[in-house]
């Protein structure tokens, strides 16, 4: 069972705040709750709690310009491997180097929309700690820039224990999204562990 934190747009600063359950079943993290936040000419705040073992995590982000219109649709996450198995694949890391966070993939799904599709936004990322019981507070940011200029961003503050972890962000792009390049910079960080970051790019057509 997985539940889903979705996320509307309304307008700007209105803020909605919503607090679920959640559960851990198969290494899936689980959570309910909505986000909003849209503005004109800016990005409207926005904060939600889902409860995730315990630890609340939030959502905040809208969209404007280019995808003003647009949706922020369902956010959800699931561990693909436990510490163990993620230290075996980052040979370089050793305990004594504290916690450090590194992302292995970013993707868009599909690579190639027409407005009113649905892009997915995939972040897979390392939790590298020094041992099993750590929780790491953890801020996962998705900024989508197009012709320069930010049009997008949903940002996710959660605690997360060591493992590789993926998250999907969907954006449901509005039917007057303009034709384009845009690109998704994505970026995991956390106090004393660093701060890493990847860019993938998606096509926006008629």
């Amino acid at each position: 069972m997985r539940k889903i934190v979705s996320l509307g747009v309304v307008a700007a600063l209105f803020v909605s705040t919503l607090s679920g359950c959640a559960a851990q079943n198969g290494g899936v993290r689980e959570h309910q709750g909505a986000a909003v936040g849209v503005g004109v000419g800016a990005v409207g705040g926005a904060v939600v709690g889902g409860l995730l073992g315990g630890k609340r995590g939030a959502v905040a982000g809208g969209l404007l310009g280019a995808l003003a219109g647009g949706l922020l649709g369902n956010y959800h996450d699931e561990r693909e491997k436990n510490l163990e198995e993620t230290r075996r694949a980052h040979k370089d890391y050793n305990a004594a180097k504290g916690t450090r966070l590194k992302i292995e993939r970013v993707r868009a799904t599909p690579s190639t929309a027409t407005p009113g599709d649905t892009v997915e936004i995939q972040l897979t990322y390392a939790v590298l700690t020094p041992r099993e019981d750590v929780m790491v507070p953890v801020r996962e940011s998705r900024e989508i820039l197009f012709e320069g200029s930010k049009v997008g961003e949903a940002s996710v503050d959660i605690e997360r224990e060591g493992g590789t972890w993926r998250s999907t962000v969907s954006i449901t792009l509005p039917g007057n999204a303009r034709p384009g390049n845009y690109r998704v910079v994505a970026s995991v960080e956390t106090h004393g562990g660093g701060r890493d970051v990847e860019e993938i790019t998606f096509r926006v057509h008629k």
